[in-house]
This record gives structure tokens, C-alpha cells and sequence, in this order.
């Protein structure tokens, strides 16, 4: 989940991908301008270019630091919190607030539902302010326009620190009323960046910065790409266009959005149950079977089915409903197409007949939500043909490290030339089970995949005492404190625990970490980040794992404190390094892992530890990234590089060195054997060419539907089906099922239009990163501080505020790809190609 650029990209940052994308509270396409994503800053300039800056010796009171205690006692206390509930909560305090509470996360607007409201409008006013400043400048002198940069991107701040905040709150908080106020403020809010968007009268100010050479000169580094991100984000909106197509292509904008609403809503099969006989669902879990037995005989209690088709474990639990004998009576039942039991049975059922049923159906979208995709591809293409575009794609690609719709189609197909031997020999190795276990039919399908997946897994499971018993390796709290370790080897941070005030926190399961650097760090001893743990699942509780940028890091440069533009500024946490003042980054982690030891601590998955790396990756890249600049603020980057930080983490979780920091049994303390990660991985990877190949289908589909031109769409209209089945006939290791019209249910072009690409581009990345910095966790390279600070210094410090392939040849050591293009492309997916085959997750 990622940004607020100036009016354009919103900053909350929620990262999701695929499985685990990015998902931006403050993501909208078609508000493009003055927000961005997280970056670093390494600004030198000249006086001309800054204001003066605050002494750090002076009005030290105003920016305090926290010294952490004894390094081992806070060890100890962040396996505590998180794995003994009853000594955390000793530790916590209620989340009401009180007199004299600091507020909600620590932001002492926020002593209620109500005064978020308050907070919100309270900050408008402030961004007015600084708006009619910005205003001012049309006509001043060159040394005015120098401070306009610097005032572009303190709007972004201002209003970023409302709908991030107000994207985190509605998402995670408990209290309807918070909800509400939440919605309230982020609609509020939301509503001025797109007032800001559209006006030609910020757009002509930034312009005249920019054609004034004098001034544009002086702009530092980081000035100078905020300058130009902003102007290409304004005009991507049409604010350098004349009224009357200014008007169309907002309505074009307003169309595509309530196109994309439509469409998120329809997803759906176009049939979403099935009847299949009793006797075909031999292999199926018999639980499962009573529970369609139960909504079989309850025909007109609705609910039934429903609370089936989301919960089936939970679903056993009802004691309530149909008598025995009208349970026995019942020979057909309603199978849901899609849920948790339809996929129970793609796994389990022998019939290769209800398989193939429940795939075809589970799989065909409704004639009209093919429809409203078509009309939305049909009203990207137009917008982008207005901005001066031949396609959505090449539209959307302008700003990314791809840069065109070709480049993205050359890597993904050498993506695929890679990948797809690898995985034919897993579907062989399917084919040849299904010979020994069914020699009647020797025809493999679509269908046939998943359940001879599930088989080969259970025919090869390792025969080693504790296998099943893996996660008792991985508490919550060993594996934070593994966590932590690491990054103390690596970046010279660590976490500790920290008490919170009355009102801070929004439920009691939340733990607050106060991010501290050594003494041996760039920063010194002290606080660079907090970072807010809500990692338990709770009724009403979104299920997808997110990191939110709640407030980014940015510099606060002396006159701020002095111009009355923005008095909301004065309790923001702050750090102090040389003679320059920074905001301490504010994130959210949420998680939503399920206790099932009752009197335990709770105990992860493998694939759940990973997740939790892969957060805290993005949570690095927000702790560490420092730029002057708001808009280019730790992963406020490129769409496509954003993943590399936390896809590179995953790499570490499964490193023998670093299991060894953490990796102990939660009741005897015993160190995890070697022998059970080692099965556990080589199980998970037995598929993982089909996983990836998989992707790469669903990525060619997303360009292929976004490289449609006037000429290619001369009929005046979008077949996205016809497109579906083209790409699905030269790329599919199946015959395409005719009629399926997949494309209807594949969400992920809302949210990531043209660029679904990006998490398999870092995922090739982030492997060549690993074989050749952190030499692929070899000879102590996993947990080596000079390969740590590398990564560090190349990528993570600079967020936004340097090209990424700049960033990529830095740490790599290959300057002959810092300018991109369609080689350092080949170079990615080549060199990757292999490595890069991993477990999709």
C-alpha cells in the first residue's frame, strides 16, 4: 500500500503486493500532482538555493531525542510484548484519552473522533495559506520564486499529513465514529488536491520556475526533481492544456474513476454456485461436506451459504439448522465457485469432471463486467491519447524505470523464454503422477494442475519428526527480535519497546517501537523512526498485510518555524544530524496473524515470517530514506522500484545466518534444526517455475490490454476478450477454456493499470542485488555491515531523490546501466532470469 505528491500522489502508503503490492492510500490515477513517494536527501546547495538553516544548538528543547537503555534488557522486552499478551498489556496503556493525552499517534490535535475533523480543517486553512503564497509568487521577483519548490512541496506535506493519517485510521481503527471522521477528512481533504490538480494558475508558477534560468540553476538536486515531478505530474492532468480540453480530460478522469469503482464492485463469476451430486466430491474434506449438506437442507436460509462461501473452519462451529435425517437426505449440494471451499476442492476432489466445472466456472466473468472493462480500457486509451500518447501503457510508462510499453515487453519475454522450460518440466512431472494414479486418462488440463500439485506434496512430504511443528520456531516475538538483530548488523538500528500514552494507540494489541540508530551510525544515538505494530487479527480488521506511511521524513528548514504558514508543526518528533532538522518517520504495520495457542504466544507460518520481512522492507526504506524533499520521501519512488527493498528481505528470511539470530523453539529454547527449514523450502519450491510463469501470463495480459491504439481499436470499440485469448494462446502452458473471459476478474488493473510488471521487475532486481552484494547469504554476507551500509547508501537513503537505475548501478557496481534503457532491461531479466523463479507470494 504508497504517497501524496503535491496534489497528485497521495502519500499514506499501504503496500500489498500481487500478493503483497503497494498499494497507495493517496493512489489516484487520475489525480496526479503535487504528492510522491518516500525518498532520501542528499542536498547540497548553494545559500542562494535554501534558507537559512535552524542551529541545532539552538531551541534544542524543540526537537528531543530518546536515548534507548540497556540494548539486552530491550532485546528481551521486544520478544516480551509481542509473545506474553498479559506483561505487554502491563506495559501499554488504555486507548482512551485522557486529560492531557498526547492524542491519537502521538499528534495532540487528535483527542477525538470529532476533533479529526477539526485537525483536517484546521490544516486546509494552513494549506490556503501556503497556496495563495504560492500564488503570490506569478509575478515576483527571481529571488522570490527561489523558495517556491520548497513551498510546492510543503503544501504536498500539509495534506499528506491529513489523508495518510485519515487513510490509516479508517483502515485500522475499532470506533465507528473514528471511521466516519476518518472518511470524512480524507474526502475533505481529497477534495482540495483536486481543486489543486486542475489549476492552471500553480501549474503557470511552477512553469515560470522552471523557464527562468537564473532561478532554475540555482534549485538544489532534490529541488530540481520535485520541480520536474510536479510539472509532468500537472501536465499529465492537462493543467498546461487550454480550458475546453482541460474540462474533457477531467471528465475522462471522473469517468475512469467510476468506471474502476464498477468494475472492483462486479468481481465476480458470472455463476456463483454450481449443483454437483454428493457422490462426485469423493476426496473432499468431510467437514466441508457436512457444511454443504447443512446449506443444502437449509435451502431458504440464505446465510448459510454465505457464511460457507467466507468461513467453511468457522462454518463447523454452528450447532444450529437442519435435523440429521434431512441431512442424510440430501444427495446434491450447492458448491460455491469461488471461496474457500470451491478451492478446497480444486485441491482434493478426484473428479476431474467437478474440477474442470468448478474451473471454467470460477473463471467466467458476467457479460456486462467485460463490458465496463472494456469501456475503461476504451477511456484510458482516449486520455492518453489527449496528453499525447498512442496508448495507455506508453502514457502510464513515461515516468517509471521501464519508460515504454517495448521495454516491458522485451524483459517479460525474456522473462518467459527463461522461465517456461523450468516450468513445462514441473506440468511433465505432474503428467507422469497422473499416469501412475489414473492410466486411464492420460490427457492433462488446466484443471488437473492444482490437485497433482496438492498430491505430489502430500506423495513427498518429509518424513522428519516436527515438520508439521515448524512454526514453533517462530513466535512473533523471536522473530521481531530476529528482526531487529538484523538490522543492527546490517544498518546500525535497532527496535525498542516503548510505553504509550493514555489515547495514543487505537486498540491494545498495538505495540510501539521507537527505531534507534547507534552510535556508530550517520544519525548518532538517537530516534529515526516510530513505527506502530498492529499485528494481530481482529474482527472488522482489513486481512491484507500493509505498510502506511503515516508522516514521512522530510527536513524543516529554519523559516518555517518563523512564518506563521503552518502552526500544526510545532509537536512533530524531529531528529537533529549536523545543522539540519528532519520530521521522524511515523509508519503503521499491520498484519493480521491468528493466534491458535491459546495460552501461547502466537506462532508464524514459514510464508507468514516472510511476510513480515517483506513489510519491514518497506518499513526500512521509510526509517533510513532522508531528502530535504517530502515528494521524494523514502518510498515515495518509482512504481516499479518501490518493491526492491522489502522483495529483497524475503531473501534474508530464509538465510541460515540470519535464522540463526532468531529462530529458537518459544517452550525449550532450542535452536531451529537445520533439517526442517531445509525440507520446509525445498517443498515450497517444487512448483515455483509454474508460480512465476503464472505472473509473467498475467503481466503480458495487463500490456497487451493497455497497448491498444486508435488504429487497433478502429472499430470504435474494445474487445478485451479477443485480447485475453490471444495472449492466453501464445503464452499458456494450457489450451485456453473458451468462453471464460478471465479478464473480468482480474482486479489488479484498477489498481495497476499497465504496471503490474513492476513487483516481478524488483523481484529479478532484488535477486541480482542478493547473488551480488549480499553475496547470496554466503560467508556471512546476509548479516555483513559493509554490504548492509552499501545497500543502504545506494538505494534506501535516496527514496525518490535519485533515477533508480542510478540507484541500481550504484549497487552493483555497473555504471554502464545508471541511464536505464532497453539493455539494463535485458541485463534485469537475463541476468535474473534463473534466480528469480521463486515461490510467488
Amino acid at each position: 500500500m504508497v504517497n501524496c505528491r503535491l496534489v497528485s500522489r497521495l502519500a499514506t502508503e499501504r503496500i500489498n503486493s500481487p500478493t503483497h503490492f503497494i498499494s497507495r492510500s493517496c493512489f489516484l490515477h487520475s489525480i496526479p500532482i503535487l504528492v510522491r513517494k518516500e525518498a532520501r536527501t542528499v542536498t547540497s546547495t548553494t545559500h542562494e538555493s535554501r534558507s537559512r538553516r535552524l542551529d541545532p544548538t539552538s531551541q534544542l528543547s524543540e526537537f528531543p531525542t530518546v536515548i534507548g537503555a540497556s540494548v539486552v534488557a530491550d532485546d528481551k522486552l521486544l520478544r516480551t510484548i509481542f509473545d506474553t499478551p498479559a506483561s505487554a498489556h502491563e506495559f501499554l496503556s488504555p486507548s482512551g484519552a485522557t486529560a492531557g493525552s498526547p492524542g491519537l499517534l502521538m499528534n495532540s490535535k487528535l483527542q477525538s473522533a470529532k476533533s479529526l475533523v477539526q485537525f483536517a480543517s484546521d490544516t486546509l486553512i494552513s494549506a490556503r495559506k501556503v497556496t495563495n503564497r504560492i500564488l503570490s509568487l506569478k509575478g515576483s521577483s527571481e529571488q522570490s520564486l527561489r523558495g517556491a519548490i520548497r513551498l510546492f512541496d510543503r503544501l504536498s506535506d500539509m495534506l499528506c499529513r491529513v489523508i495518510d493519517l485519515a487513510e490509516f485510521i479508517r483502515t485500522v481503527h475499532p470506533d465507528p465514529e473514528y471511521i466516519a471522521a476518518a472518511e470524512y477528512a480524507h474526502s475533505y481533504m481529497m477534495s482540495y488536491m483536486i481543486e489543486l490538480n486542475s489549476s492552471s494558475e500553480l501549474y503557470d508558477v511552477l512553469r515560470r520556475v522552471m523557464d527562468t534560468p537564473s532561478v532554475a540553476s540555482s534549485l538544489s538536486k532534490e529541488e530540481n526533481i520535485v520541480a520536474q515531478l510536479l510539472l509532468y505530474d500537472f501536465e499529465k492532468s492537462g493543467a498546461g492544456l487550454d480550458k475546453t480540453v482541460r474540462d474533457e480530460v477531467m471528465s475522462l478522469q471522473h469517468d475512469i474513476s467510476s468506471l474502476s469503482r464498477d468494475f472492483m464492485t462486479g468481481i465476480a463469476p458470472e455463476h456463483n454456485s454450481v449443483e454437483i451430486d454428493i457422490k462426485d466430491l469423493y476426496g473432499l474434506d468431510p467437514m466441508a461436506v457436512s457444511e454443504l449438506r447443512r446449506a443444502a437442507a437449509a435451502k431458504n436460509d440464505s446465510s448459510v451459504f454465505q457464511y460457507l462461501k467466507r468461513s467453511p473452519s468457522s462454518a463447523r462451529r454452528r450447532s444450529d439448522g437442519p435435523s440429521k435425517d434431512a441431512l442424510e437426505a440430501v444427495q446434491r449440494v450447492t458448491m460455491p465457485t469461488t471461496g474457500p471451499i470451491a478451492r478446497m476442492a480444486a485441491l482434493s476432489v478426484k473428479s476431474s469432471e467437478v474440477r474442470k466445472q468448478l474451473y471454467i466456472e470460477g473463471r467466467r466473468s458476467n457479460a456486462r463486467q467485460v463490458e465496463i472493462l472494456d469501456s475503461l480500457l476504451m477511456a484510458r486509451m482516449r486520455l492518453a491519447n489527449m496528453m499525447g500518447s498512442s496508448s495507455y501503457a506508453e502514457y502510464q510508462l513515461a515516468d517509471k524505470m521501464a519508460r515504454t510499453p517495448e521495454a516491458v515487453k522485451n524483459f517479460l519475454d525474456h522473462l518467459a523464454f527463461k522461465t517456461r522450460p523450468g516450468a513445462q518440466q514441473e506440468i511433465d512431472l505432474l503428467k507422469n503422477l497422473k499416469k501412475k494414479t489414473d492410466p486411464s486418462n492420460d490427457k492433462f488440463n488446466a484443471w488437473d494442475r492444482d490437485y497433482y500439485m496438492s498430491h505430489y506434496t502430500d506423495l513427498t512430504k518429509p518424513r522428519i519428526k516436527s515438520y508439521d511443528f515448524l512454526n514453533s520456531y517462530f513466535s512473533l516475538g523471536v522473530v521481531m527480535q530476529g528482526l531487529s538483530r538484523l538490522f543492527t548488523r546490517l544498518y546500525g538500528i535497532r527496535f525498542v519497546p516503548r510505553e504509550t500514552a493514555p489515547g495514543e494507540i487505537w486498540h491494545e494489541d498495538v505495540r510501539k517501537l521507537d527505531i534507534m540508530s547507534d552510535s556508530g551510525s550517520t544519525f548518532g544515538e538517537q530516534r529515526v523512526g516510530v513505527m506502530y505494530c498492529d499485528l494481530f487479527a481482529r474482527h472488522g480488521k482489513p486481512r491484507s498485510p500493509a505498510h502506511y506511511t503515516i508522516r514521512c521524513s522530510r527536513e524543516i528548514f529554519s523559516d518555517e518555524f518563523h512564518d506563521g504558514l503552518d502552526p500544526g508543526n510545532r509537536d512533530i518528533p524531529t531528529l537533529v544530524t549536523g545543522c539540519q532538522v528532519y520530521q521522524v518517520p511515523t509508519i503503521g504495520l499491520v498484519c493480521d496473524f491468528v493466534s491458535k495457542n491459546e495460552h501461547g504466544p502466537t506462532l508464524l507460518s514459514f510464508g507468514e515470517v516472510e511476510t513480515l520481512f517483506h513489510e519491514m522492507g518497506h518499513a526500512m526504506h521509510s526509517m533510513l530514506g532522508r531528502t530535504a524533499m517530502h515528494n521524494i520521501s523514502g518510498t515515495r519512488c518509482a512504481t516499479d522500484f518501490v518493491e526492491l527493498p522489502s522483495v529483497l528481505m524475503e531473501h534474508f528470511a530464509s538465510n541460515p545466518d540470519v535464522l540463526a539470530l532468531f529462530a529458537r523453539h518459544y517452550e525449550t529454547d532450542r535452536p531451529l534444526p537445520p533439517q526442517l527449514i531445509e525440507a520446509s523450502l525445498a517443498q515450497r519450491a517444487a512448483f515455483r517455475y509454474n508460480d512465476t510463469y503464472t505472473q509473467i501470463e498475467m503481466s503480458l495480459l495487463d500490456q497487451a490490454l493497455h497497448s491498444i491504439t486508435p488504429s487497433s481499436g478502429s472499430s470504435g470499440a474494445v474487445d478485451s476478450s479477443a485480447i485475453y485469448y490471444a495472449v492466453e494462446h501464445q503464452y499458456s502452458l494450457f489450451p485456453a477454456v473458451q468462453g471464460a473471459k478471465w479478464q473480468g476478474m482480474f482486479g489488479h488493473l484498477v489498481g495497476y493499470g499497465a504496471v503490474y510488471y513492476a513487483y516481478l521487475l524488483d523481484r529479478a532486481i532484488a535477486s541480482l542485488v542478493w547473488d551480488r552484494v549480499f553475496h547470496s547469504g554466503k560467508e556471512g554476507g546476509a548479516v555483513s555491515r559493509e554490504a548492509g551500509e552499501r545497500f543502504k547508501n545506494e538505494v534506501l537513503v535516496w527514496g525518490g531523490g535519485r533515477d533508480p537505475w542510478e540507484c541500481f548501478a550504484g549497487v552493483l557496481e555497473r555504471g554502464e546501466f545508471s541511464s536505464g534503457g532497453e539493455k539494463a532491461m535485458e541485463f534485469v531479466a537475463m541476468g535474473a532470469g534463473e534466480q528469480v523463479a521463486g515461490t510467488w507470494r
